[in-house]
């Protein structure tokens, strides 16, 4: 089985600060640098879950022409990614710096999310993203689709305007190629806008797996509206566990009971252990249970990658 994964690689940068940030002042904090970007995570996710169902992963992409893009294919090999990348001589490799809240003790400790004081809820994370040259990836970045089985597009591309011409061209290969093909939207706020998230749907019609979290799909008018356009939805909520709806098929499962280190890529997890899943055959409720494993041993840990 090959599965190719369309989006894009970016260096995060995880800070988890001591304290409140006061303005002025110098907080301590504990950063550390990790290799990420939602397609890359998910390949790698992929990679990993595959090794032994026999899934072969290429992650097509765009970075820059500095560190970070170089080490790119390195870190990607090592994870058992074969990396089709396009080096953009002007823009720099996206780097996305992640504000970690405190970890979140398991639901079971009866400790629930709290702030304390905090910017970042904790066992939580807010996200702050510089594209980059993932925003500018191309259609002439794309490789031929040909001896793929399946299509896996990170919304990103379909999100950035200056990218969206390629996730199309991508989708629309896929499928006249006969691949099967999923997406996940990767952020709500920015399908906050009905236009938005209307072209978003028309962008993503006939896919036959749509994988959103709960905000996502909530932004994009929910089951009713996404199943006009999409064959499957997987929503992932976390904590709350995940449920599937198909014509067909309604089922939900819960998620195991973990501490909550960093939620970074936790989704991109999700993903990728739904796909490993179905792809081999298994049926949605045990697809929704690979996928929520994936994501209890992604927040586990520091850093988005297996």
């Amino acid at each position: 089985m090959r599965v190719l994964v369309v989006g894009d690689v970016a260096l995060d940068v995880l800070v988890a600060p001591a304290a409140a940030p006061v303005p002025g002042a110098d907080v301590a904090a504990r950063i550390r640098t990790r290799p990420g970007g939602a397609g890359a995570n998910t390949a790698a996710w992929l990679a990993h879950l595959g090794r032994g169902a026999g899934v072969a992963v290429t992650l097509a992409a765009r970075v820059g022409a500095d560190p970070a893009g170089r080490a790119a294919a390195a870190d990607l090999a090592a994870a058992g990614v074969t990396a089709h990348l396009t080096v953009d001589p002007e823009a720099a490799t996206c780097t996305v710096v992640a504000l970690l809240g405190p970890p979140a003790p398991a639901p079971s400790s009866g400790a629930g999310r709290r702030l304390d004081g905090r910017l970042v809820d904790s066992g939580d994370r807010t996200l702050l993203s510089d594209r980059g040259a993932a925003a500018r990836l191309a259609v002439d970045d794309l490789p031929d689709v040909a001896g793929f089985d399946h299509l896996h597009l990170s919304g990103y591309v379909l999100l950035d305007a200056s990218s969206r011409q390629a996730g199309r061209i991508a989708l629309a290969a896929a499928r006249a190629a006969g691949l099967s093909t999923s997406v996940d939207p990767q952020a709500a706020p920015a399908l906050a806008a009905p236009e938005r998230a209307a072209a978003f749907l028309d962008d993503v019609q006939g896919v036959d797996l749509l994988l959103p979290n709960a905000d996502e799909l909530r932004a994009l008018g929910g089951p009713a509206s996404v199943l006009q356009r999409v064959r499957a939805v997987a929503v992932s909520a976390g904590a709350a566990g995940a449920r599937w709806v198909d014509p067909a098929v309604r089922c939900a499962v819960a998620a195991p009971t973990v501490e909550v280190v960093d939620a970074t890529g936790a989704g991109d997890a999700f993903d990728a252990g739904v796909l490993v899943a179905r792809l081999s055959g298994a049926a949605p409720a045990d697809a929704l249970a690979a996928g929520c494993a994936a994501g209890a041993a992604a927040v586990g840990r520091l850093g988005a990658r297996p």
